[in-house]
């Protein structure tokens, strides 16, 4: 985990979630590591990578939002289409990743470049 400095996430998918029944004033907390299992939202397994979910509140009452997936976004926790990019920053980062020779199987996220051992690049 990196101690200083930016923290990467991982992708959990390299397309946007398609969220519906969303009312206005519903908090949500969206998941801005990539690890859990119920994406969008936080499940907890953020824990121990000092990376914290976002708590989000609905604007508005609306059919359907499309939120990140791949943790690119510039607009949390919203897609702004970065998700078209992000398996080459994602790849790029994990190559030049200070701590890529501790990459291994029992890690569930490297945050100095958002490597983890189920990211396909």
């Amino acid at each position: 985990m990196a101690s200083e400095g930016k923290l990467y996430p991982t992708a959990a998918k390299y397309e946007p979630i398609k969220v519906e029944g969303l009312k206005e004033g519903d908090t949500k907390y969206w998941c801005r590591c990539g690890l859990s299992k119920n994406q969008p939202w936080c499940d907890g397994s953020h824990k121990g990578t000092a990376i914290t979910p976002m708590k989000w509140t609905v604007p508005k009452t609306q059919d359907a939002y499309y939120l990140c997936a791949c943790k690119q976004t510039k607009n949390e926790p919203l897609c702004d289409g970065n998700h078209k990019n992000a398996k080459e920053i994602l790849g790029e980062q994990a190559v030049k990743c200070e701590d890529k020779n501790n990459h291994n199987k029992n890690c569930a996220l490297c945050t100095r470049c958002g490597w983890n051992p189920n990211l396909e690049f």
